[in-house]
Order: structure tokens, then C-alpha cells, then sequence
């Protein structure tokens, strides 16, 4: 079977009556062209099926119109929400976003940051796999393309910063529990994840500062089964009631399924309490109680900041709580 030939740019020129030159103009978008020739040229480019060459106009105009996303890994919801906020962040400027999962693996991110620096995209958004060893890769792209944290950072490197203050949300977690929870009849159990990343140090940080030191911690990943597990260990110790707080809404709905597959009720004998607000805790139900992140606020500013040429710099967004049905504002 003979190969079809794609269509070219002078294709659309003969087809919509102009010149390869307006075609090239209309198309690229550099420069104003009459509305009238631009629906003739749209019009016979989408006849033709037509597709711009974006690697030769990346190669003219130095520019590649692309930003790349690594992410520790996609099955944890909320990586999936907050790249489904940049990618509409940058819908406008009709900028892709390529988005890359390190699984886990600190390997995996060093080879995702050098497949993004190679394909020479506009800028780099890196939410770290780990708090200390990830600076390597974190480091690398700082070097090679603007290079942005977001939600977790390796400290003292050249790339800028964007996330919520996470002791800050433990601590309107804490006022929120002070004010409407018996403690003595549902004291505070903190499930975690190890403080591998800088969120999950942060977390753990603000129970310690906002809670008793002695507050029972049970640190895992971040994770539903982590969540799950976690519940099990905590009937399995003999308590029939407690305020759960969690370090992430996909912990807080692993340890919801469990409670309630094992028929305890939510909240009149245990609390639940999640940390993020987007992604998973839609699915919650009853509806999670958790610190929400201003994630839309968040994609923008990670916008403009590549929009700009300034230093690298932080920026840290407040939190909210959201109360739901896990822990309403009442005393049971």
C-alpha cells in the first residue's frame, strides 16, 4: 500500500488561493493577519490535515512552546489534579504541558529531568521524589531551564519555590479540633508518611508543634492502603474512638473505607481529617473534613513566574479548612 503524503504549507497556499508566505504568517500567529484570509487558511489547513512542524518552528524561533512536569508519581490523586491545574494555567498562551511519573524513583526522575532538558522545553516544574535526594536532579535543571518546585522542595538549590505553608494548615487543623472535639473521648491520632519529602516533614512538624509530643504517629506513604492499614493497626490497638488526623486526603480515604467496612461510624466515634482539598476528597463520603490548598492560585503563579526573567524566589500560599461530614463543626 503506497504511503499517503502529508500536506504541506504550500498545499494550504494553493488550496486557499493566498501565498505560503500568509499561510506561514496565519498559522504561526506572530503577526495579525485579516480575519477573513485567516478563515480561508484555517479552513484549508483543516481540509488538508494539515499540521504545523513544531520542532522546525521551535528551531527558528528558539522556543519550543513546551513546559515539562514531573511528578513523584500519578496514583496519588492529588499530582493528577494539580497537573490538570497547570495544564489550564497555560491552555491561553497555547503552551503544552508534558507531563512525567518517577514512580517512586529517584532514578526514574533524574531520567525524566534529562528526556525534558533534552527535548529542550521552555521550563521545568519538579515536585521532588525526595527532601535531600533529589538535588541532584532538582540541581540539574536549575542549571539547564527555569526551573520550578512545586509543593515539595529540595532546599538550597537555584530553582524557585511554589507551595502552601503546611504548618500553617496543621495549625487551623488544631483550632478546629480545640474547638469542637471532647478529646477525651476522641483524642488525636496523626497518620502519616515518612518524612522523605518536604511536605510530609512539614506535616509531621505541625502536629508536633500544634499537638502533644505525645500524639500517637503512624507514619507510612501516601497512599489509600498506607490509610487502610493504618486503620486496622489502630482498632487492632483497642480504640473505639479517636480524631484522625492524616497528612494527605488519599490517606484520609484509605482510612475512611476501612472504619467504615468494619462498621464503625464516622464521626460519632472516629473523626477523619484530610490534608489538600482537590482530587481525592470529592470522592470522600461522607464528605472529608481537610486543608484545602489554593491549587488554582498556585498553577498561576508558577505561570507567571515563567513568564518572567526575575531571580528565583518562593512563594507560599495560605491554606483553608473545609469542613465536611468526617468532622463538622460540632461537638458529637
Amino acid at each position: 500500500m503506497p504511503l499517503t503524503r502529508s500536506a504541506t504549507m504550500a498545499d494550504v497556499a494553493r488550496l486557499a488561493g493566498v501565498s505560503v508566505s500568509t499561510v506561514s504568517r496565519t498559522l504561526s500567529g506572530t503577526r495579525a493577519v485579516d480575519p477573513a484570509m485567516q478563515r480561508k487558511v484555517t479552513e484549508a489547513a483543516e481540509q488538508l490535515g494539515y499540521q504545523v512542524n513544531l520542532v522546525g518552528r521551535a528551531l527558528r524561533q528558539t522556543r519550543t512552546s513546551t513546559v515539562g512536569l514531573v511528578v513523584p508519581d500519578l496514583e496519588n490523586p492529588y499530582f493528577s489534579a494539580l497537573a490538570q491545574q497547570l495544564s489550564r494555567a497555560f491552555s491561553d498562551p497555547g503552551i503544552d504541558l508534558l507531563v512525567f511519573s518517577a514512580d517512586g524513583s529517584l532514578e526514574t526522575e533524574a531520567r525524566g529531568v534529562r528526556s525534558f532538558l533534552g527535548r529542550q522545553v521552555d521550563a521545568l516544574v519538579l515536585i521532588p521524589v525526595h527532601e535531600q535526594l533529589s538535588e541532584a536532579s532538582v540541581s540539574a535543571a536549575a542549571a539547564a531551564v527555569h526551573t520550578i518546585q512545586l509543593d515539595r522542595q529540595v532546599a538550597g538549590t537555584a530553582a524557585s519555590y511554589v507551595g502552601v505553608s503546611n504548618r500553617a494548615g496543621m495549625r487551623l487543623v488544631h483550632e478546629h479540633v480545640s474547638s469542637v472535639v471532647d478529646l477525651s473521648a476522641q483524642p488525636v491520632v496523626y497518620v502519616g508518611a515518612k518524612p522523605d519529602s518536604s511536605s510530609a516533614h512539614e506535616r509531621l512538624d505541625g502536629i508536633r508543634r500544634w499537638f502533644s509530643p505525645e500524639t500517637p504517629t503512624l507514619l507510612g506513604d501516601f497512599s489509600a492502603a498506607w490509610g487502610r492499614e493504618a486503620a486496622a493497626r489502630i482498632l487492632a490497638d483497642g480504640w473505639t474512638g479517636a480524631t484522625i488526623i492524616t497528612a494527605a486526603d488519599v490517606i484520609a480515604l484509605g482510612v475512611l473505607a476501612h472504619l467504615l467496612h468494619q462498621g464503625r461510624s464516622v464521626p460519632a466515634e472516629f473523626r477523619v481529617i484530610g490534608f489538600d482539598g482537590i482530587g481525592a476528597a470529592a470522592l470522600a463520603h461522607p464528605s472529608l473534613t481537610t486543608v484545602r490548598q489554593p491549587v488554582e492560585k498556585m498553577a498561576r503563579s508558577i505561570r507567571s513566574l515563567i513568564d518572567s526573567d526575575d531571580k528565583p524566589s518562593s512563594h507560599w500560599f495560605k491554606p483553608d479548612l473545609v469542613l465536611g461530614a468526617t468532622s463538622p463543626a460540632s461537638r458529637m
